[in-house]
């Protein structure tokens, strides 16, 4: 952790270190969503927290009991039977009753991801066993398979666990921001013709800056109560109007999503089922 600094002593180092960083790609820098403010506590029963030796390190969401939806970066060179996953949380430095905590079984990435260029960034979780749906701890629907695009202007949410400041400072709770999608062919342009078709992209609706970073990664973009996107990478510089928010587009990969599904479970068989255990991990 960089050490902690205040006042002026805070605002040089933050210029040092700005001045001194190399180009870095794509959602690597800092880590929270900005301009956001905090939920109340399991408003958002669906969100999945992602640890890896103790600390948050991507989120994702509850698609059936013993499924969660994440992005495939999160799992680049990292063994997934070393991860945790938390349901049922608010604020993770915090042992909640609400709280279940679970092994990951299998990470199944989708089969075309390019870590390159982000293209289908997605995967599931197969959790070791079968979460209890309760007030706390809920699904999240996806679009439907024929589902139009979203509109340009569209409101949506995104929410995580990721710091709230480039020092490394931890969220209360979780928190959310709300933002707009915008079109891809402005997207695009901004990202350079990067971006593939099955991407989606918001900005802040305002002129504040607002949205996500790289330990947001995974969380659900939702908008009309469904997960239309999945977080994916923005710029260096986070909620910045010059490098938009860009998401796996999830009505893409629905069909791919309930085949692995399908498939995964009449193979596994029926999961036990667990009780809340209380995690305070992060």
């Amino acid at each position: 952790m960089r050490p902690r600094a205040g006042g002026r002593d805070c605002l040089l180092l933050a210029v040092t270190t700005a001045l001194m960083l190399p180009t870095r790609p794509p959602g690597s820098w800092a880590a929270h969503i900005i301009g956001g403010h905090e939920v109340t506590p399991h408003s958002r029963p669906y969100m999945a927290s992602v640890s890896f030796q103790g600390q948050h390190h991507c989120g994702g969401f509850l698609l059936q009991a013993h499924w969660v939806l994440s992005a495939a970066h999160c799992f680049r060179d990292r063994d997934p039977k070393t991860g945790l996953v938390v349901l049922g949380a608010h604020a993770l430095n915090t042992s909640e009753a609400t709280q279940q905590v679970f092994g990951i079984s299998a990470v199944i990435t989708h089969p075309e991801y390019q870590p390159t260029t982000h293209a289908s960034d997605i995967c599931l979780l197969q959790l070791n066993s079968s979460a209890i749906l309760g007030p706390a701890v809920g699904l999240l629907r996806l679009p439907r398979r024929d589902a139009r695009p979203l509109k340009a202007g569209a409101p949506c949410k995104v929410a995580g666990w990721g710091f709230v400041s480039d020092f490394e400072e931890s969220p209360p709770g979780l928190m959310e921001a709300e933002v707009r999608v915008l079109g891809l062919d402005i997207c695009n342009s901004s990202w350079k013709g990067q971006l593939g078709p099955a991407m989606l992209c918001t900005r802040s609706g305002d002129r504040r800056r607002r949205g996500f970073c790289s330990a947001d990664s995974g969380g659900p973009l939702v908008c009309r109560n469904r997960a239309h996107g999945l977080v994916s990478f923005s710029g260096l510089w986070c909620g910045d109007p010059k490098t938009p928010d860009v998401y796996t587009q999830v009505s893409a990969f629905v069909t791919w999503i309930w085949d692995v599904v399908q498939r995964r479970s009449l193979q596994s068989g029926p999961l036990p089922r667990t009780a809340g255990i209380p995690a305070g991990i992060a």
